[in-house]
């Protein structure tokens, strides 16, 4: 049932990463901030070959820094500047997407890339779904999606192909800007932009079978204050937004970064998309980090009850 979250005045989340795998596998929510970026987690499933073997509001003059895009009727930089006030070192990608009139209302930095975190796991769902998941692992799927469990996104990232899965989900879906990690394993180091991951919510809304799209947004729209390895996923849309959502949330760290993610189908009948990525220096601060993301979700709140 889509979920509803009250406003909170802090954010406590910890930016925890997670060695993660089948046998200790890389790529969660989190890396561990021990461990070295790039480190090689995951080993290659071993096969046998042959030796050879997705009205405008009063127009604005344009300024420096981000502006409403042309199909805009949001400014963007309220939320900017609000990130900012949190956490001045942030770098917002932000995209607000009408489903209802198929226009995108808002654009910050929309085709930067960000590592992915834990937002992979959309396209690792969708995959397994296409791939016809039994029962035991349509389980699976929905408590990897709204628990942000890493351990059963890495089982079915090496059952899926790894990083040929990014590269069949970016081909079926229409993503422009979406790579896989360059390290087999670190599955949280896929590459993609705030407009890919518009796209991938809109795949889930208009182009899976009725089954599969409502067992993904029923675990969306059912995620718990926190995941599975205890980081409080509450943060950005659910304490900023006072509407209905369905949420998949990416937090993630490597030697240089932080990333904190908010995603989601907010409003009734899922009429907006909601996609909010940041990064940030290492050592920024975890809860900061994440009261950045909530403080752009906030200043969203203040206009979006106008369109």
């Amino acid at each position: 049932m889509p979920n509803s979250s009250a406003r909170r005045a802090a954010l406590t989340g910890v930016c925890l990463a997670a060695v993660i795998g089948v046998a200790g596998l890389t790529g969660a929510c989190g890396v561990r901030p021990t461990a070295a970026a790039g480190a090689p987690v995951i080993i290659p499933p071993v096969t046998t070959t042959s030796a050879s073997s997705t009205p405008p509001a009063t127009e604005v003059r344009p300024e420096p820094g981000p502006v409403p895009s042309k199909q805009g009727r949001l400014d963007p930089r309220p939320l900017v500047a609000a990130a900012a006030a949190a956490e001045p070192n942030t770098t917002l990608g932000a995209v607000v997407f009408d489903r209802g009139t198929g226009t995108e209302l808002l654009a910050v930095e929309p085709d930067r890339q960000f590592r992915s975190a834990s937002l992979v796991k959309l396209l690792i769902a969708v995959d397994a779904l296409g791939r016809g998941a039994n029962a035991t692992t349509r389980n699976k799927i929905a408590r990897m999606l709204s628990m942000s469990d890493d351990d059963i996104a890495s089982e079915l990232w090496v059952q899926d192909d790894g990083p040929r899965l990014v590269t069949r989900m970016a081909k079926l879906i229409g993503l422009r800007a979406t790579e896989p990690p360059e390290t087999y394993g670190r599955w949280g180091d896929t590459m993609l932009t705030a407009r890919d991951v518009v796209r991938v919510y809109q795949f889930v809304m208009d182009s899976l079978p009725p089954e599969d799209h409502t067992l993904i947004v029923d675990a969306l729209a059912q995620a718990p204050e926190y995941a599975a390895d205890d980081f409080r996923q509450y943060f950005g849309i659910p304490d900023g937004l006072n509407a209905q959502w369905a949420i998949k949330q990416g937090w993630s760290n490597n030697d240089h970064t932080m990333v904190l993610h908010s995603t989601g189908l907010v409003g009734a009948k899922w009429r907006y998309v909601v996609v909010l990525l940041t990064e940030h220096p290492l050592g920024s601060g975890r809860a900061r980090c994440a009261k950045s993301v909530t403080a752009a979700a906030s200043a969203l709140d203040q206009q979006l009850g106008s369109v």
